[in-house]
């Protein structure tokens, strides 16, 4: 019995370990006066990610691959000359994040069958680096910002596989284009 408990103690403490640390902030903003509907055509501005595409190619063709399926999906169509021009930009930050309580759970069996569980605290620094992928939608017409996503995530995965780099990218890409084209304000 007290091994069951102690599994699901473990358990519970690895999920909450576990999505604690999948903690995505995705916002985006755009401008109000734009019809949407009218857009149905893009094409690449790639000046703003070249040092990005330059120092991490694979990466880079990840992110247009996956930029370029949700605006399909989207029902836009690339251009020679589109109705908007699309970039992005990729960022990355340390971040120092301090905690009052560290995950170390001990268990011990004694004799008698009696158990003892603890959870140990302290102070517990670590370091992060966090990925902010900005994706822009700009108006050739006007030459103006019309939509903009903002997601910043921890990075993790350096090492991931190619297949599992280019899954993970597509998810959080298909998170950010779920709120475009913007719905019509009434």
């Amino acid at each position: 019995m007290l091994m069951s408990l102690t599994k699901k103690i473990f358990t519970l403490s690895f999920t909450i370990l576990l999505f604690s640390c999948s903690n995505v902030k995705s916002t985006y903003d755009y401008d109000k006066s734009v019809d949407f509907a009218g857009i149905k055509t893009y094409q690449w501005d790639t000046q703003p990610s070249a040092a990005f595409s330059h120092a991490n190619p694979l990466v880079a063709k990840r992110i247009v691959k996956a930029i370029e399926e949700n605006l399909k999906i989207k029902g836009l169509v690339a251009a020679d000359a589109g109705d908007i021009k699309i970039s992005y930009q990729v960022n990355f930050e340390k971040k120092l994040s301090s905690s009052n309580v560290s995950g170390a759970v001990g268990m011990s069996v004694g004799r008698y069958n009696r158990g003892n569980i603890s959870v140990s605290s302290g102070n517990s620094i670590r370091e992060t680096t966090e990925g902010t992928l900005m994706i822009d939608l700009v108006s050739v017409a006007g030459n103006s910002l019309i939509w903009r996503s903002t997601t910043t995530k921890p990075v993790s995965g350096r090492d991931a596989s190619p297949q599992e780099s280019e899954k993970r990218i597509g998810q959080l890409i298909h998170g950010v284009f779920e709120n475009f084209p913007p719905k019509k304000q009434q």
